[in-house]
This record gives C-alpha cells, structure tokens and sequence, in this order.
C-alpha cells in the first residue's frame, strides 16, 4: 500500500494521468478540417486516418463535387494533400470519397 495525498491505494495500482487540455496534432487537425470545410460542399463529410501515413477523406453525394475536389485540393492550405484518389465509401454507398495523402 502506498499513502499520499490522494489516500491509500495498492502499489501496483497506477494513477490515472489528467488529461492534457490541448494538444498540438489536434489543433493542426482542426485548423485543416476548418479551411476544408470552407473549400468543400456543406454536406460533405471530412475525416482523416492515419495508418503510417495521414490520410483525408472526403465524402459528397454529387459526382461533380469529386471533380471539383480534385482540383481544388492541392492548391489548399500550400499544396499538403497530393496523390488524390476516387474512392466508394464503406458504408454509404450513395456517396463519393476523395482520398489524398497529407504532407504536414
């Protein structure tokens, strides 16, 4: 057992760590899904996944808005988002995705 000023608890017992209020990837995140967001079609949906590489998702209902995509992204934000590819969505077939590797 080990006492502190938090009580009594078992010393394998780890405390549990507060989080940190903000963090510098999130903010970066927000800050690009925020100029997308004013780039791209209110109803899109814009996500990122990182598997070794970061990767943007957009998803929009209309085919044209692909086209658009396409040619807007790498003139966003200094040309981070590059090798964009048309993609279907997993689980909403009626919508297109835009995929592009991001180069932060």
């Amino acid at each position: 057992m080990i006492t502190g000023e938090k009580g009594i608890r078992p010393a394998d017992v780890q405390p549990i760590r507060a989080p940190q209020e903000t963090m510098a990837i999130s903010d970066e995140l927000g800050r690009l899904t925020s100029m997308l967001r004013d780039a791209c079609p209110p109803e899109a949906v814009i996500s990122f996944d990182y598997n070794g590489t970061l990767h943007l998702h957009v998803d929009v209902r209309l085919i044209e808005d692909v086209t658009k995509i396409e040619a807007l992204l790498p003139s966003l934000c200094g040309g981070i988002f590059h090798s964009a590819q048309r993609r279907m969505t997993a689980r909403h077939s009626f919508f297109h995705r835009v995929s592009a590797s991001v180069s932060l």
